[in-house]
């Protein structure tokens, strides 16, 4: 009873507080858009409040008849009187100072003059200007030390981001946070919902994000519904044509007929009887041809929003498809996307909402960047003299290429790999506001993904008659995989919100808590003999081998996150800044002795100009930041803190040798295994020009990771594999820069921006393991190896120093072989013993850049619109592993046709032989390329229909364009394409057959009600 009466008391006391003069509205720009974080303030005084997530404030004024003043961020300030109104609408129209722009960051927002950290934006204008599948996409080439590359052109394919460098050798990718909600992976997301993404990247900024943040945290708030009378409704929609830009040149049938020749010849062999006069070849197949085709790629969006009294609700809804430029339907993504966003005002204390997101995508695959399956690697390697088909339409096979070369387009007519996932991410909230200062919000949300992977090998054989055929040319058994992923995490947040303003001091305060729940469930399962070979009947129920070859697999995973979250932001005048947070996380992933980790910040800002002693017209912001902060990653394994253990491990015991069950532990067990720290200093300055008219922005940072998580090698007497130890440590530093312009001629308007990051990376501490090597090619072995004072995953092998060109060079030089001639590689004797081994390898390339950087120009005239954007890298190196010089009989680029053949003859290309002696192909500089390039990325060119016209059929927008991505690429690379992405923290710019990225050009329409 007694609890029944405290509730009704507190539920009068709440009507009659906001019963007297209390102002309610909505702030919208001139588009009908509502204003997150709108600044509301009663004038003379200090009482004031700022818009939530829909655009709506509510604000208990001192006299019904007062004035308010709102202020948004690149908008124009209004003073309204309120002559006894209760409810309001505002429509703030648009000026040219960037730096009262509203930023989101970490649990709130924030005027970009008043932040004090490292905080980059991109906005929804920015990515509509691009049409992208993913939002990485659209983040690229945009934010200062930012670098987003593709892992591969083919559609759906995951980019690699990294935020200020390579922070570990473990997982480097940064924290993603949808609407509040952390997330693995944004394929899910429609770029149209996105309203704009906000990248944390300095530690006082991501530290609120604590024990994932190490590595920055990108923050993407999607589209919300307006409480604007009669809503909108949006169609977006455009069709494009995607091709390969290039192709690389090759041998032809007649210069490799030639070639071959010479290389059996010069090894001591008789070459192919058929190939003895080249005279008789023509060009011969294109294998490039064969398997690149133009590919479509086409997008549909529908959104409405809108509102009433006291709710706003938005819908939308996508279709986007892509098919690929190698494979085409093989290589398909397709993605259904659904959104429902919505709020409702219960009371005026009392607030709820939900946003809600479903996205079906399905993704089928072709091998990329392999070495020994890709598609590409096979039509590199093919030899032009065999045809793509027999006479009766059949594939052919060839009778000069080793083995793993195959019919690429065979290969790619029998494979079927389909990946189809249900994705559903989801948050609803209830808020309830104590009064105009104080305010409570609990969010509960779910991130839930149901996927299949179906595989299915087919029988084929391109022989005439049996064992005609090469191995890799026939499957006699076909066989059927299945595997279904379920991941499941819900997250719930409870957080207290503080605002004040007392004189001419404001503060903000977050504090609360965070929960985390994720669990993983794995299973499948295979079979072969399918008396079927349509790929629609393949299933493991349809095979016919006995149960007993089947195989399957079941599993799951799981861990826990709970946390401790406190903020506070601090101005005096505007003109003094701080802010400070501190974050203690808790995780099941970590042993007993190291289960939490805490995190602090603090971060100063002073806005010079608004010093009483500044007196500089033309400067209409100056301001200098400092930060300094610690971020955790927790990227690692959920059980490495203790053993694992695996039974069904047999041993006979006794005279009778008698078989016994038993089990082994595979890792050994690390109790005191912690987060990875990641301590970064920042420093940082902000100056606005002329109104807004130029912006710049420069900011430079030492980031350190300390107890690096890496399986450093223990004694193989152990019996175990390594545990994950803290031992490694980590720097990358550098310095950033930002630039943009904004201004009119006449009815001409204009902006023009861009910025350039510089980037050093270095591994300072290795727990005295030894180095670590990787990124395996063929016969080449390991390429990278990753040591003390070098950039991680560094190039590693010989340095050469031209050909042999006579019998005397070979005797007078170090030793490299008993079978080294004229016309083999000279490699290096780094250590003047006279002798070539592995005591003479150094490292000979940084596949990470020493210079990120983009820059884009737009101008607008009437109803026309035109906008560029460039982006490139310089600085850093590639592998070309595309060639396979371990297999006989593969084709070989054109440039071998400078090879040495005698004296002076070349002193680059060494002599062709098919056994190579004095393994010339072994890792060196010779495969090193410079990765540098600079690339046309987006241009687009739009016309929107004048407002006089589309008002007599109650329009608001109708946009048409035509728009072009990756028209041109300038680089001295000579693979298909020099942005390349890795294959993990310790592989990186290793060109395997790399899916390159396409040239498309597309036009579309926006059109809006």
């Amino acid at each position: 009873m007694l609890k029944i009466t405290l509730i009704i008391l507190i539920v009068f006391t709440f009507d009659s507080v906001y019963s007297q003069h209390t102002i309610k509205g909505t702030v919208f720009d001139t588009e009908g858009i509502t204003l997150i974080g709108a600044n509301v303030l009663e004038k003379g005084t200090s009482t004031g409040t700022i818009t939530d997530i829909d655009g709506s404030f509510s604000l208990e004024v001192s006299d019904k008849n007062t004035s308010i003043i709102v202020s948004y961020i690149g908008m124009q300030e209004q003073e309204i009187s309120l002559n006894g109104l209760s409810e309001i609408q505002v429509t703030l129209s648009e000026n040219a100072n960037l730096m009262d722009e509203v930023v989101v960051v970490g649990y709130g927002t924030q005027k970009r003059s008043n932040i004090s950290g490292a905080v980059s934006t991109v906005s929804a204008e920015e990515i509509a200007s691009t049409p992208v599948l993913r939002i990485e996409q659209a983040i690229q080439g945009r934010t200062a030390g930012v670098q987003i590359t593709q892992n591969s052109g083919s559609p759906g394919s995951a980019l690699t981001v990294r935020v200020r460098g390579t922070g570990t050798i473990t997982n480097s990718d940064p924290l993603y946070v949808v609407d509040g909600v952390i997330v693995e992976g944004m394929d899910f997301l429609n770029p149209n919902d996105i309203e704009n993404i906000s990248v944390l990247k300095d530690a006082a900024s991501a530290a609120i994000y604590g024990a994932r943040a190490a590595n920055g945290v990108v923050l993407v708030t999607t589209k919300t519904g307006s409480k604007k009378q009669g809503g909108t409704i949006s169609y977006d929609t455009y069709y494009g044509n995607q091709a390969i830009s290039n192709k690389l040149d090759l041998l032809n049938a007649r210069e490799y007929a030639v070639i071959s020749n010479e290389s059996y010849i010069n090894s001591g062999s008789a070459p192919f009887v058929n190939l003895q006069d080249p005279s008789i070849f023509n060009e011969g197949t294109d294998w490039q041809e064969a398997i690149f085709q133009n590919a479509p790629i086409l997008s549909h969006n529908l959104s409405m929003n809108g509102g009433g009294e006291g709710f706003n609700v938005g819908l939308s809804g996508g279709y986007f498809l892509q098919d690929g430029v190698v494979g085409l339907d093989k290589a398909r993504f397709k993605r259904y996307t659904a959104r429902a966003v919505m709020s409702y005002d219960v009371k005026p204390w009392m607030k709820i909402g939900a946003n809600i997101g479903f996205t079906n995508f399905s993704r089928n695959t072709l091998p990329e960047n392999n070495e020994f399956t890709s598609p590409i690697i096979q039509a590199l390697n093919m030899d032009p003299l065999t045809p793509v088909t027999k006479p009766d339409g059949t594939y052919a096979y060839s009778d000069f290429v080793d083995t793993d070369i195959r019919n690429p387009v065979n290969a790619i007519e029998n494979t079927y790999n389909r990946y189809l996932a249900n994705r559903v991410v989801g948050s609803t909230y209830g808020e309830i506001k104590f009064s105009d200062k104080l305010k409570f919000r609990s969010t509960y949300s779910v991130d839930a993904t149901f996927a299949v992977a179906n595989g299915f090998n087919p029988l084929f054989d391109l022989g005439i008659g049996p064992n005609d055929a090469p191995t890799a040319e026939k499957n006699n058994v076909n066989s059927v995989s299945i595997g279904h992923n379920t991941w499941k995490n819900w997250q719930w947040e409870n957080l207290g919100f503080y605002n004040d303003t007392f004189g001419e001091h404001k503060i903000g305060i977050v504090f609360g808590t965070s929960a985390n729940y994720n669990r993983g469930e794995y299973s499948g399962g295979a079979n072969t003999n399918l008396p079927s070979n349509d790929p629609d009947d393949a299933y493991i129920s349809n095979t016919v081998d006995p149960i007993g070859s089947q195989s399957a697999y079941e599993s799951a995973d799981e861990y826990t996150f709970f946390s401790y979250i406190s903020k506070v932001n601090y101005d005096f005048k505007d003109r003094y800044l701080l802010t400070a947070s501190f974050r203690a996380d808790g995780s099941s992933k970590f042993g007993a002795n190291k289960r939490f980790g805490y995190f602090p910040s603090v971060s100063a800002g002073w806005v010079i100009n608004r010093e009483e002693f500044f007196n500089v017209s033309a400067i209409s912001l100056l301001k200098l930041r400092a930060s300094w902060g610690k971020n955790g990653n927790d990227r690692i394994g959920n059980y490495g803190f203790t053993s694992v253990v695996l039974n069904g491990q047999n041993y006979t015991f006794g005279p009778g040798q008698n078989i016994t069950n038993g089990a082994i532990a595979l890792t050994v067990a690390n109790p005191d295994l912690q987060w990875e720290t990641t301590i970064q200093s920042n420093l940082g300055v902000d100056v606005e020009l002329w109104d807004g008219k130029l912006y710049l922005s420069s900011d430079v940072y030492i980031k350190d990771t300390k107890d690096m998580l890496y399986n450093a090698p223990i004694p193989g007497i152990v019996g175990a594999s390594a545990p994950t130890r803290n031992i490694g440590e980590i720097r990358n530093s550098g310095i950033e820069f930002l630039a943009q312009h904004r201004g009119a001629i006449n009815e001409v308007g204009y902006e023009i921006g861009g910025n350039v990051s510089f980037l050093k990376n270095e591994v300072v501490f290795l727990g005295g393991g030894d180095p670590t090597f990787s990124g395996n090619t063929f016969v080449q072995g390991a390429v990278s190896k990753t040591d003390i004072g070098h950039p991680i995953a560094s190039f590693f092998g010989y340095e050469t120093d031209g050909i042999f060109q006579t019998a005397e060079e070979v005797a007078s030089a170090a030793f490299q072989n008993a079978n080294t001639s004229p016309g083999d590689v000279r490699f290096k004797d780094l250590n003047n013993d006279n002798v070539i081994n592995d005591e003479d390898k150094t490292y000979i390339g940084n596949p990470s850049p020493d210079m990120i950087y983009g820059f884009n120009g737009s101008v607008n005239y009437k109803g026309f619109d035109f906008s560029g954007f460039f982006q490139g890298v310089y600085g850093n190196e590639i592998f070309n592993a595309s060639v396979r010089y371990d297999k006989i009989g593969g084709n070989r680029p054109a440039s071998i046709l400078e090879r040495w053949t005698g004296p002076g003859t070349s002193n680059f290309e060494p002599k062709v032989s098919i056994s190579d002696p004095n393994n010339n192909n072994r890792v060196s500089d010779r495969f090193i390329e410079d990765g540098s390039y600079l690339r046309l990325k987006n241009i687009q060119l739009g016309y929107s229909l004048p407002a006089s016209l589309l008002n007599k059929v109650n329009v608001s927008k109708l946009r048409f364009y035509v728009s072009g991505q990756n028209l041109l690429t300038f680089t001295n690379y000579s693979g298909f394409d020099p942005e390349i992405g890795n294959r993990g923290s310790l592989e990186i710019g290793i060109d395997r057959g790399f899916y390159p990225s396409s040239r498309t050009v597309l036009a579309g329409l926006q059109l809006t009600l």
